[in-house]
């Protein structure tokens, strides 16, 4: 793409399918870091062509592109959207070298480190399409996904939202050195940072999709605690709480069992039920208690990977509106989420 008198017809939607591809499905950094690369240099060619994006690249394709990089980690990878590449000659299909681990996703066999490099290496491309967009028209195509997906109940999609944000917001000044910042340009831009500044400002949500399943597993154990003791120690079935039928990770619905009231059946509800049996049972209680201390550490663990969850998106969400450029009229949340990156990354450096 670099040598001036060799054709370019060769770049085309297929190449920056296949570009995509490999950054998604790739485990090695350095082909992660060629491929996005060889993304930009495509892109800024690309702009250059009239009308090449409003006719080339669909708002179908980028909600493709976008549905890959926002699925969540340990799902496999769908590749039904995938481009295959197919031999003219001879009919024969021929597909193109990827990794099979990176495509099942498969924790075991890949490590979440690596998964999320090759996310964040993805986010890092989407901005890149918004740098290159032309600019009367990036508002409008591209408002339904960025809007959607910073608005979401999911860690992952929040923050690879906030690094395409990022990414789109610096990349634009370093390409094209605006006298003014992108979001006295773009409306769009304006929104995600003013939404940025929102969630920092505000109080974290009371969970994130991601804990569902981890939600739903301490549904179970608390209800098998509390129920033994009537299957142990023979109290009544009218004396043991309800628990209610259905999690809830919002915290907003009546009757729903939350981490709140999980940490209640542990404690209150767990100590009165204990109380009523008196100095009986002493084999039974300490079976339960033992039984208690599992879900007890269960729980703590679910907070623990809240508060984790909690300052990711803090401090993505921090330099996202640090890059858009804005001033809010209280810097300290924005100062706290750039922080709190800080000193997680130095503990982890540690470790």
């Amino acid at each position: 793409m670099a040598v001036p008198h060799l054709p370019r017809n060769w770049v085309s939607v297929p190449f920056l399918c296949l570009l995509f591809q490999n950054l998604i499905c790739e485990e090695r950094s350095d082909i992660r870091g060629a491929s996005l690369s060889a993304w930009r240099d495509a892109f800024c060619l690309l702009s250059s062509v009239p009308g090449f994006f409003s006719s080339q690249i669909s708002q179908q394709l980028t909600l493709d592109w976008y549905a890959v990089a926002m699925m969540p980690i340990g799902i496999a990878v769908d590749t039904s959207n995938f481009y295959l590449p197919s031999n003219v000659g001879d009919g024969t299909l021929e597909r193109h070298n990827v990794d099979k681990n990176m495509l099942a996703q498969d924790l075991s066999l890949v490590s979440l480190e690596t998964i999320l490099k090759a996310r964040v290496a993805t986010a890092t491309a989407l901005a890149y399409q918004l740098i290159y967009w032309p600019s009367e028209v990036t508002d409008v195509f591209f408002r339904p996904i960025l809007v959607h997906y910073v608005d979401s109940s999911s860690m992952l999609q929040k923050f690879l939202t906030a690094v395409i944000s990022e990414e789109w917001a610096n990349g634009y000044e370093r390409i094209f050195s605006p006298s003014t910042p992108l979001v006295t340009s773009s409306t769009l831009a304006k929104e995600v940072s003013q939404k940025t500044l929102m969630w920092l400002q505000g109080d974290p949500p009371p969970a994130y999709h991601e804990m569902t399943y981890a939600l739903s597993r301490i549904h179970m154990e608390c209800t098998a605690l509390l129920q033994l003791f009537n299957t142990e120690c023979k109290l009544p079935k009218s004396s043991i709480p309800f628990l209610g039928n259905e999690i809830d990770i919002t915290g907003t619905r009546q009757s729903c069992f939350t981490i709140e009231t999980a940490q209640q059946a542990v404690n209150s509800h767990f100590n009165r039920l204990k109380d009523s049996l008196g100095r009986t049972k002493k084999k039974e209680q300490a079976f339960i208690s033992e039984k208690r201390g599992h879900v007890a550490t269960s729980i703590e663990r679910y907070l623990e990977v809240k508060n984790q969850y909690d300052i990711r998106i803090s401090a993505a969400f921090a330099a996202a509106f640090v890059g858009f450029r804005e001033i809010p009229g209280k810097v300290s949340p924005v100062v706290k989420g750039i922080m709190n990156g800080i000193k997680v990354n130095i503990l982890a450096c540690r470790r």
